[in-house]
């Protein structure tokens, strides 16, 4: 499999980011290859073990796009709504497709606080993919990026301090 030119551009980039900050946000047009670039990116940081959060209709196509890749790290696909019932293992990187869905406010969505306590309990590395990172206002952005403990919020203790600097 060979990646565009662009993607391999934003692979690179992503790489650096991620080795930088623990986490990147690949806001890129629909139809560019999100997940493949997302997968290639944790490919070249050598990832052992990934937990691919989405939407259950992506399911099939993102582990179609794993095969197509091949790459040498295990993979587990899973939609928002299963979160709970995943077996207890460590995610060295965790990808969350549609990241914009855990963007309510004021109060984090249950798939945000699910996401922050796996991403939390294993200090995983995590990319963040959407295509509409904030369909209806910046606030949506808190939530999304709570989880990461180097995200450039991580000072605010919850959606109100954030938002009084912010909003």
């Amino acid at each position: 499999m060979k990646f565009r030119k662009y993607q391999s551009e934003i692979i690179d980039k992503a790489f650096d980011v991620l080795v930088k900050y623990g986490f990147v946000y690949l806001s890129m047009q629909v139809r560019t290859g999100k997940t493949l670039t997302a997968m290639g990116t944790a490919q070249k940081l050598g990832v052992d073990n990934m937990l691919f959060v989405t939407k259950k209709k992506a399911i099939s196509s993102i582990e179609d796009d794993y095969k197509k890749l091949k790459p040498k790290f295990h993979i587990n696909v899973v939609n928002y709504e299963s979160l709970h019932k995943l077996p207890d293992l460590t995610w060295d990187m965790v990808i969350c497709d549609e990241a914009h869905t855990m963007g309510a406010f004021p109060k984090p969505s249950k798939r945000a606080k699910q996401v922050r306590d796996i991403v939390r309990d294993c200090n995983s590395k995590v990319i963040l993919l959407s295509g509409t990172p904030t369909p209806e206002s910046f606030s949506q952005m808190y939530h999304q990026v709570y989880s990461i403990r180097t995200n450039p919020f991580s000072h605010h203790k919850n959606f109100y301090k954030f938002a009084s600097e912010f909003v």
